[in-house]
């Protein structure tokens, strides 16, 4: 787990950042910030390839990532399947 690494190396200082999209119907939506929608990938030499306007969250702990993820469960565009209950559509 990285957040256990990272307390083992006191050599380096990290910091992790978590967003969370959804590509549906060819649209990429910040799962985070769901007024950001249809968001463009990009790339650039500096930062490689990224989500432009994606939103990013610092986090320190593996339940602030839960947390996080909980709360982008939520925009999520879902579905009920004859397989899943939940089944997602992106």
């Amino acid at each position: 787990e990285i957040f256990n690494r990272i307390e083992r190396d006191s050599n380096r200082e990290y910091l992790l950042r978590v967003s969370y999209l959804e590509i549906y119907n060819e649209n990429i939506m910040d799962l985070l910030s769901p007024q950001n929608d249809n968001l463009q990938v990009r790339e650039s030499a500096k930062r490689g390839i990224y989500v432009e306007g994606l939103r990013e969250e610092i986090v320190v702990s593996p339940e602030q990532v839960l947390r996080i993820m909980k709360r982008g469960e939520h925009a999520r565009h879902t579905s009920a399947t004859e397989m899943n209950e939940r089944s997602s559509r992106s």
